[in-house]
């Protein structure tokens, strides 16, 4: 009886996340295309590849599996006046549940443009779109059904009873962004907000149709230094769809592991805190134009007897790609030379 309450309550949580349509990362700045369009390219270097890898409710026999994958690039910056950002970009994402009972695919083409707002460099106003196409399965093969219960126990290998093996539903949605963002010598600031699936597409699994609502995204964060080489990042993230609602916020600080600051070595410790959910410790390490961190979701929520404060583990990996030491100057790109590759968290 235990374990079926711990199902029943998971598979509560499932339902939830299947109507709330989007799947949350902790370390949501590793797929910045999922909280804003308008982030899209907007890095310091030619080609940013991230990937993100989550592992959620290991309490249960299948967790819950989330990964994303995204690649973008800094464009035409000999095409565009001078401070101007044109971003373009492409990211995939896949969520199963129940040892894949239930698979979301998705594949997205971005966009963004920032304009530089004052002849300093510090100030720009950017706007992004992108486009999704995403695929739901339902597979019977991974549930179990009342026709294949027997004295025994149930036996996965008889009939369903169902005519089907499961059911899928594909659509395309659509979503925007907007970031202002002020980049210094010393610190960083950016703020936005973004609205997915604004066009309210409609899914469904031989049954009553479900139109997808809006997900409003507002995000924020940014850096400052402290003394010469260390520094401290912070970054939060507010979203509301139709049934959910997600605030989590963070600091990090950033401590630098060699005197020579091209090779951007640092090691990166922090926590965020998902509002009534999870406390998340997180390490990183950066070394030149590579990151990579990991982080563990100890849950406080109301579910922590279900759990036993396990929540998520999650694993990213950043890497950008420079051609050469110009393509970091301040007019073409984002920071002043010789600052960190990654400045904040939460972009």
């Amino acid at each position: 009886m235990r374990y079926l309450f711990i199902y029943i309550i998971c598979l509560l949580v499932s339902i939830q996340k299947i109507q709330a349509q989007d799947p949350h990362f902790t370390q949501y700045y590793a797929a910045p295309m999922l909280m804003n369009p308008a982030l899209t390219g907007f890095f310091n270097g030619d080609v940013r590849v991230s990937g993100c890898y989550r592992s959620q409710w290991p309490s249960i026999q299948y967790p819950f599996l989330t990964g994303t994958v995204s690649a973008d690039a800094n464009a035409f910056k000999g095409g565009i006046k001078d401070g101007d950002i044109l971003g373009v970009g492409f990211t995939g994402l896949f969520d199963k549940t129940n040892n894949g009972g239930l698979k979301t695919n998705a594949l997205s083409a971005s966009f963004s443009y920032h304009k530089l707002l004052d002849r300093f460099g510090v100030n720009r106003l950017g706007v992004g779109a992108m486009a999704t196409y995403n695929t739901r399965t339902l597979d019977y093969s991974k549930f179990t059904f009342g026709q294949q219960l027997t004295p025994l126990g149930f036996d996965n290998t008889l009939p369903t009873g169902e005519s089907t093996n499961g059911f899928s539903t594909n659509y395309l949605d659509y979503s925007v962004g907007i970031i202002y963002s002020a980049i210094t010598d010393v610190s960083s600031f950016y703020c936005g907000g973004s609205v997915y699936h604004f066009n309210q597409p409609n899914e469904s699994f031989n049954g009553p149709v479900h139109t997808v609502k809006p997900r409003f995204v507002i995000n924020a964060g940014g850096n400052s230094n402290i003394g010469e080489a260390n520094k401290l990042f912070y970054s939060a993230a507010y979203m509301k769809s139709e049934y959910s609602t997600d605030l989590i916020f963070g600091v990090a600080y950033g401590k630098a592991l060699s005197e020579i600051a091209d090779d951007n070595y640092n090691l990166i410790l922090g926590g965020w805190y998902r509002y009534n959910d999870a406390v998340a410790p997180y390490i990183g390490l950066e070394y030149k134009n590579l990151r990579g961190g990991i982080s563990y979701d100890v849950n406080v929520s109301t579910l922590t007897t279900a759990s036993k404060l396990r929540g998520g583990f999650e694993i990213t990996l950043s890497y950008i790609f420079t051609q050469s030491a110009e393509a970091n100057a301040i007019k073409q790109t984002l920071c002043p030379r010789g600052s960190s590759q990654l400045r904040w968290f939460g972009y």
